[in-house]
């Protein structure tokens, strides 16, 4: 339950209790055990506290631009400064005040400052004509922000910082950049949020905005340092294209096997983007790689990603992660993940795995969805309608390959159709008294 489910609920005791539904113990109790945390802002708080922050800024820069022309060098110069100045005195009180000053309060001085921030840099550049572009500009204006996030503790500015990282990473994959100024220093700079990350222990946990944001950024940032290092390798932007999308594959397997906390192993999926994208990138891929005339270019890929030093980083991590999987025991995730293993046998099959790619991964796919069904009739966790959907998937891909008459293939459909159908109402059976038993 997050903390909206927790406002309903606490909304509902005082009627439930007047019906009846409820004694005072046991709506004393339920109001204890899912208080809500008054010193987390909500969304709609945030985003009001940081259209005003935008407004204002906005405001300001606008009036001077107006007046821009008509004011002298260090006129200009106070203008630049003056408003950074006041925006950190507004913090400094914020902070003072420490638990006492509301949250959505909070959020919008550690805003206005990294707006105001952002305008100086903008503004004594233009008054000393110092040039650069816009992503020189961004990353800077991120890199002043940081510490932000920590000192004011803002999730507003780390939504920025994030968005800020994945854009500059983003357009600096083209041109010959040197390494410090490339996107293969994106996860130096997400590890500026590093206690941020849903595997470190805070004392209050992430928003699901946040954790959604945060992946989707690590996706932007990590697949722009695979493109890059591709493209910095074979000197050729397009050529070897098929090697940028194998590494993606390593990435989004990398991303699902991310480690967990054991308290955030029961959360439900939308609190774990990070899984729920990375099984989504693993399965279309391997769903892809069933197909006949994928095999040649899939082996060809592997075999001169090989050769790319970032895969031998991201297969490292994975290794790695997968280490901490085993001994979390989440064998639905290691099984989803394993489909970047198979394109791997390419490599000792030679020329052989251009034919025989296809259907290893075919049956990869079956076992994977075989096993996630049989994982939560065991007693593990897994997830038995995604590996019925994979199962349905797959007979329906083979069959597009097939050469059955319309017919055969119409009667086919309706066939699983049904037996999905029939599966999902099985499920929602036997997952009913699990629900009435839980207290």
């Amino acid at each position: 339950m997050n903390t909206s489910h927790h406002r309903w609920l606490l909304e509902q005791l005082p009627k439930w209790e007047s019906e009846g539904l409820l004694t005072k113990d046991a709506s004393r109790t339920l109001r204890e055990r899912h208080a809500v945390d008054a010193s987390q802002p909500g969304a709609a708080q945030i985003i009001m506290g940081s259209l005003g922050a935008l407004l204002i800024g906005t405001g300001l820069i606008t009036i001077i631009g107006f007046n821009w022309d008509d004011f002298s060098r260090p006129m200009r110069l106070v203008f630049a400064f003056l408003p950074l100045l006041l925006s950190q005195l507004f913090s400094l009180r914020v902070m003072l005040r420490g638990d006492a000053a509301a949250a959505w309060v909070r959020e919008t001085a550690a805003l206005l400052q990294a707006l105001c921030t952002g305008a100086c840099i903008a503004l004594v550049s233009q008054i000393y004509n110092l040039g650069g572009e816009w992503p020189d500009f961004l990353f800077w204006w991120c890199l002043l922000s940081l510490p932000l996030v920590w000192v004011m503790n803002s999730s507003s500015v780390a939504i920025f910082y994030l968005i800020g990282i994945a854009e500059w990473s983003i357009h600096q994959v083209w041109g010959h950049q040197p390494w410090h100024a490339s996107p293969m220093i994106y996860p130096l700079l997400l590890l500026g949020l590093f206690p941020f990350w849903p595997g470190w222990k805070l004392e209050r946990p992430l928003s699901t905005t946040l954790r959604w944001v945060m992946t989707i950024s690590a996706i932007c940032g990590l697949c722009a340092a695979a493109h890059y290092a591709t493209r910095m390798h074979f000197a050729d932007s397009w050529g070897h294209f098929d090697v940028t999308l194998w590494l993606w594959v390593l990435t989004s397997a990398m991303l699902a096997l991310f480690p967990l906390p054991s308290s955030a192993l029961d959360a439900a999926p939308r609190h774990k983007p990070q899984i729920v994208l990375g099984f989504l990138h693993l399965l279309q891929f391997g769903v892809v790689a069933t197909f006949l005339d994928m095999g040649q270019e899939l082996a060809k890929a592997v075999r001169e990603a090989w050769q790319v030093p970032w895969t031998w980083v991201l297969i490292a991590m994975i290794a790695a992660f997968a280490v901490h999987a085993v001994l979390r025991r989440r064998w639905a995730v290691l099984s989803v993940a394993s489909i970047a293993l198979t394109p791997v046998l390419t490599l000792v099959m030679g020329e052989a795995a251009q034919a025989v790619l296809p259907w290893l991964m075919t049956l990869h796919l079956s076992l994977i969805g075989i096993t996630l069904i049989v994982l939560e009739f065991t007693g593990r966790r897994g997830a038995p309608r995604l590996g019925a959907a994979l199962l349905c998937v797959l007979i329906i891909a083979r069959m597009f390959e097939s050469e059955l008459s319309l017919l055969t293939k119409g009667l086919a459909f309706i066939v699983i159709g049904v037996a999905f159908l029939a599966f999902n109402i099985c499920m929602s059976r036997l997952a009913r008294p699990k629900q009435l038993l839980q207290p």
